[in-house]
């Protein structure tokens, strides 16, 4: 190691789990697991009916303490690929379990497929297979023991997105596993935001590769209401050049109308055939610095169907109020596409979604999770080792990646269906009545062949953004006060922005850091121009092929160097010391991130069409039913919750059909005519 390394903190005493130094690799035609996926087999025969344990080895961390690079197991990813690249399995161990439905992916769209089942069929006897070793899917939690304080974070999916616009069936969930609305907004309306309290702002950090020199601004203005002298104030106090300078200046205060005189229709025909980058160079006359920097850093806000400004179209941006648009006022049809005018509130965790996840496994197998309310369970301790007893009807199974599901038989007549999965490098089967896979749909082809091609074909097309985010533990956060600042933008830095987490504290329940010299969490999102490939002229879904490929060759050794670098660079001159302050980093690397949709840079409208791609993608097959948010192409829980819903009552009402159960029905579940 070297003395700049060692200058760091990179031999500083934290816990480090680098899963591509020990990634799993493909033999023969089966594929090895890593060591961090046996650190929790179980610890009787693995894969028998008997198997009980989940926990790790004494001594081990459990999922959420467990640190280095964290997200999608490599050993799960390297079986993905392999599946991906036609490699067979054999047929395994037969554990001779037989359950009414196998869930493929303990996500979101998986618990609440389970949550749905069981609502229908309460006595049902379900299986979750989860290829990673913690549930949740990017509703991920993420924790660190620092100085005798718990902190909390989610790894992936913040919150409940405008909860007024959930479906019925979703609401209920919410209200089932515990979550009062009325009580949370108390809550929320209660807490105290330390960083707000003490007059912190927005900083940016230019850095000496990108302007030249390292210097941190701090007192960014506000977006929206500044005066152009004001602008010039703030930017004036920065190296940037003078055509960054006016370029954003007249990006933020220009109220001209550059489409005069045309029609709503025109101008949203006009709009929906150029990108937002070309808009702001060619029509709003932004100087090209300033478009090419943001082009270039990613910046300006985008979507999970783009890759940055120059990928979407400037329809999009009016619609969603970026700047450049002042002038054409208000788009025609800017409001919300829902059946409410009230969107409604959001709603977090401490943890993010894990906290709805959580409250799901507690709903699904109550002893795994003790307590009754939403508040206690942030702090209860999951009980791992109970999530897949005999004992449960509802078992969760993790570090199990599923290889194959298949009808027994032609799909249209079979009662069963078989599934294969890989547990401590060798495969399993368990039969089913039913299976939904609640995974992403790309895979879907590669465990489920016998699907038809066109099926198959739009499967494939539901490509997904990558996401990337560092957590970092420091054992105070004075120096985000010394130097006057909550928030500090690094737009040509490996991670674009560095903050303090403050979350919800649910009146109490959790509490966040009140004072500069306690420990906090500190969240730093990856550079988009490293997740979106700025410049390239490529597609967004190429794009995020490519940005995928990147990232699995960047191991957690080049995270950590890159993190304590542009710690100590950035807050050094508020006394901040990578090496002294840092307690713990855990990077959340979800390469198949966000699901999206269609693009109209790209893609035909596929507003209302039976034929969307997603729409053909998620149909039943024979006992199989498709879920996840890439059904909905958004990536957002509710659609998760609404897929799964969708994805249950197909097979409860076309495959068990229980409520039609008479004599004189179509036909019956139980086959009476035989009894």
């Amino acid at each position: 190691m070297d003395e700049g390394a060692r200058d760091l903190g990179m031999d500083s005493d934290i816990t480090r789990r680098d899963f591509l130094d020990g990634v799993a690799k493909v033999i023969g035609g089966s594929v090895a697991v890593s060591a961090a996926a046996k650190v929790h087999a179980a610890q009787t025969d693995v894969g028998s009916p008997t198997s009980t344990s989940q926990l790790p080895p004494p001594g081990a961390a459990e999922p959420p303490l467990r640190q280095g690079m964290r997200g999608f197991d490599d050993a799960a990813m390297q079986a993905g690929h392999a599946l991906r690249d036609g490699r067979t399995f054999d047929s395994g161990n037969d554990t001779g379990e037989f359950y009414d439905l196998v869930i493929v992916g303990a996500g979101m769209a998986g618990l609440s497929a389970a949550y749905f089942h069981r609502k229908q069929i309460p006595g049902a006897r379900i299986l979750v297979l989860e290829g990673c070793d913690d549930f949740g899917g990017h509703a991920r939690r993420v924790e660190f023991e620092v100085d005798g304080r718990n902190l909390l974070v989610c790894g992936g999916t913040q919150e409940l997105w405008n909860v007024n616009t959930f479906a019925p069936e979703s609401l209920r969930l919410l209200e089932d596993i515990g979550i009062d609305r009325e009580r949370y907004r108390r809550h929320a309306q209660a807490d105290e935001d330390a960083l707000v309290k003490l007059g912190l702002g927005i900083g940016l950090f230019f850095d000496r590769e990108t302007f030249g020199t390292d210097r941190l601004v701090p007192n960014r203005p506000p977006m929206r209401g500044t005066t152009a002298a004001q602008w010039r104030d703030y930017f004036d106090r920065t190296p940037m050049s003078e055509g960054l300078k006016s370029g954003f200046i007249k990006l933020n205060t220009d109220r001209t109308n550059h489409l005069p005189g045309l029609p709503a229709d025109e101008i949203a025909r006009r709009l929906r055939r150029i990108s937002y980058a070309d808009y702001l160079r060619d029509v709003a006359g932004i100087h090209p610095e300033a478009v090419d920097y943001l082009v270039r850093s990613g910046s300006g806000d985008h979507d999970n169907q783009s890759a940055g400004p120059e990928t979407y179209s400037a329809w999009t941006a009016w619609r969603r109020g970026l700047r450049g648009f002042a002038g054409l006022g208000p788009p025609p049809d800017r409001r919300l596409s829902s059946l409410t005018d009230d969107p409604g509130e959001m709603i977090a965790f401490p943890d993010g979604n894990a906290g709805v996840a959580r409250l799901l496994i507690r709903w699904l197998i109550p002893q795994a999770l003790p307590g009754r309310s939403a508040e206690d369970s942030i702090t209860a301790r999951l009980r791992y080792d109970r999530l897949d007893l005999p004992e449960s009807e509802v078992r969760i199974r993790l570090s199990c990646m599923v290889a194959r599901v298949r009808h027994l038989g032609d799909a249209q007549a079979a009662r069963e269906v078989e599934v294969t999965y890989l547990r401590d490098g060798r495969p399993c089967r368990v039969r089913a009545g039913a299976a939904v896979m609640a995974c992403f749909h790309t895979m879907i082809p590669s465990l489920v062949p016998e699907l038809p091609a066109s099926q198959q074909a739009a499967l494939r097309s539901a490509v997904r953004k990558p996401l990337v985010r560092s957590f970092v533990a420091i054992r105070n956060w004075s120096a985000f006060q010394k130097l006057g600042v909550a928030e500090i933008a690094c737009p040509g830095m490996f991670h674009q922005s560095i903050a303090p987490w403050l979350r919800p504290e649910w009146g109490g329940a959790y509490r966040n850091a009140r004072k500069p010299d306690e420990p906090v969490i500190v969240y730093m999102p990856l550079a988009n121009r490293i997740l979106e490939m700025p410049g390239s002229g490529l597609p967004p879904r190429e794009r995020w092929k490519a940005a995928r490929a990147q990232l699995q060759d960047l191991d957690f050794a080049t995270f950590e160097r890159e993190i304590r670098a542009q710690l100590d660079r950035v807050l050094g001159p508020g006394g901040f010391d990578a090496r002294r302050d840092i307690a713990g980093i855990t990077v959340c690397r979800w390469s198949h991130g966000y699901a999206g949709g269609s693009n109209d840079l790209y893609d035909p409208d596929w507003s209302h069409r039976g034929d969307a791609p997603w729409v053909l993608a998620r149909q039943r097959h024979g006992r199989i039913a498709i879920s996840n948010s890439d059904a909905a192409a958004t990536s957002l829980t509710n659609a998760a919750f609404a897929q799964s819903h969708r994805a249950v009552m197909e097979i409860v009402n076309d495959i068990v059909r229980p409520v039609y159960d008479f004599r004189w029905s179509e036909r019956d579940s139980k086959g009476w005519r035989d009894a």
